[in-house]
């Protein structure tokens, strides 16, 4: 067939190793992608593929993984900035010295209309996202401003805002609480960003702290919001034993029971960490289709504990993965997760098939969808789907050779054999460099300004935290 007889599409990638996320065994070895209008309109054999469309865009695909873009389910964008910070603490007395610290700051700077902090912490997280090939991510931060939307809009990246919801001051520092009428005015406009945001790539999510940091009221209310608004809830949960025992302790039941009882977990709900359940909670979960996003990594790094992950695939849980904070990883590599999730199951339960890679896979991709309620639209190759996709190097050193694909990718892959992003049918990295934003410069900015920022607000940083940009030490 000749070219003109040929129906042209936005991007072509051709010759490529597809591994589209609908089966363990679903892979189509030398294949083709034809994309258009930010949609995957056909994928298959390449020469049934290149034989029937030509790419405005071609990528060759040669030596390649063709895969979704993955989806972090769970991410704070302004602990970007404390990257191998304390790690000598328990959770409880990390989030009082070293994180709230930063929040206040945060929420401070905000009620004083200085955003810069936020903006900044944003614009790094999707570089660092989208720079480990996620393509879709939910970052939960607080207090920040409606224009921020504008920076995921810029960088490319597809985002889920959740602005971070509590109003228990025995729980949490009044300097990082704005009152009601604050925040839900702020939820609104950034609702009204969302809705407006260019080719509907962001969206808003409510996001209660956690069960101790909130109020019976705020948890009844945001239910409500979110029903009448058909907005999703994100909501920290069981991810620690104190949080289990206290809570326990004070109401008679587990932080799980105590949110089903109130009606408002649901299949709208993404509960980050879920560590510290029991096999009723877990159907809990279960049948109010509540998903759960692991973040293995974080988990172990502040020893709160094993999810029970294995039982609640066993039982029918939806699990999406996260990297949660830098500050608790302290990387976004989903890759490091999901080898992770899979040793950590394995030993937890010594039972060396109780979870498979596919499972991992899964959990990084089309998990993570469900998790967001786009599994309609995102997660799989799948011709419709909106083409969300990564190419990863397979001639890298790491990643040779190759036995299987799956395997190879949960257990040999890492963040830096991402060579290509693709999100929304739009090219936004290309051999590792970000098109839509000068990196090293955005970068190097960024991380001044929350030098100095933190410095004038006496936080410490020690005297090499800026050796990127040449700093003396």
């Amino acid at each position: 067939m000749n070219d003109t007889s040929k129906c042209q599409v936005d991007i072509l990638i051709k010759n490529g190793l597809i591994v589209p996320a609908t089966g363990p065994h679903n892979v189509i070895t030398k294949g083709a992608i034809a994309i258009n209008h930010g949609k995957i309109v056909e994928l298959g054999p390449n020469h049934d593929i290149c034989n029937k469309y030509i790419g405005e865009k071609e990528i060759d695909a040669k030596n390649k993984a063709v895969m979704p873009g993955l989806i972090n389910a769970h991410c704070h964008f302004l602990q970007d900035f404390l990257k191998g910070s304390r790690d000598d603490l328990p959770l409880v007395d990390w989030i009082e010295q070293v994180s709230f610290p930063r929040i206040k700051l945060a929420v401070q700077d905000y009620l004083a209309g200085i955003h810069d902090l936020q903006k900044f912490a944003t614009l790094h997280g999707c570089i660092t996202n989208i720079k480990s090939g996620i393509t879709t991510v939910l970052n939960m931060e607080w207090a920040t401003p409606a224009d921020t939307i504008k920076i995921y809009e810029d960088t490319g990246i597809r985002a889920i805002h959740t602005l971070t919801i509590t109003d228990n001051h025995n729980w949490t520092p009044s300097e990082a609480i704005l009152n009601d009428e604050q925040l839900f005015n702020l939820t609104d406009q950034l609702h009204e960003h969302c809705k407006a945001s260019k080719e509907e790539r962001v969206s808003l999510s409510y996001g209660l702290a956690c069960p101790n940091s909130c109020t019976e009221g705020i948890f009844i209310k945001v239910r409500d919001l979110a029903n009448k608004h058909q907005i999703p809830i994100h909501i920290h949960l069981a991810e620690t034993e104190y949080e289990f025992n206290s809570f326990s302790k004070k109401h008679g039941k587990t932080p799980t029971r105590y949110l089903y009882d109130l009606g408002l977990l649901g299949p709208d709900v993404s509960a980050a960490h879920a560590i510290w359940l029991t096999d009723a909670d877990i159907e809990l979960l279960k049948k109010t289709g509540t998903s759960v996003v692991h973040n293995p990594e974080c988990n172990m790094k502040i020893a709160s504990g094993i999810a029970p992950i294995a039982r609640m695939l066993k039982a029918g849980v939806n699990v999406a993965l996260g990297t949660d904070s830098c500050a608790v990883n302290d990387n976004t590599d989903l890759f490091e997760a999901m080898r992770i999730f899979v040793m950590l199951q394995r030993v937890a339960n010594l039972d060396s098939t109780i979870v498979s890679s596919y499972e991992a896979l899964e959990m990084a991709t089309i998990g993570g969808a469900r998790s967001l309620g786009l599994e309609k639209k995102l997660g799989s190759l799948e011709p419709g789907k909106l083409a969300d996709i990564i190419l990863v190097d397979l001639k890298a050193a790491n990643m040779r050779p190759v036995n299987n694909i799956i395997n190879n990718l949960v257990y040999c892959a890492n963040s830096g054999n991402v060579e290509t992003v693709i999100v929304n049918g739009n090219l936004i990295m290309e051999k590792g460099t970000i098109l839509t934003v000068n990196e090293e410069e955005a970068l190097d900015e960024a991380e001044a300004y929350a030098q100095k920022r933190f410095q004038e607000a006496g936080l410490a940083v020690p005297s090499y935290y800026l050796t990127s940009l040449g700093e003396d030490f």
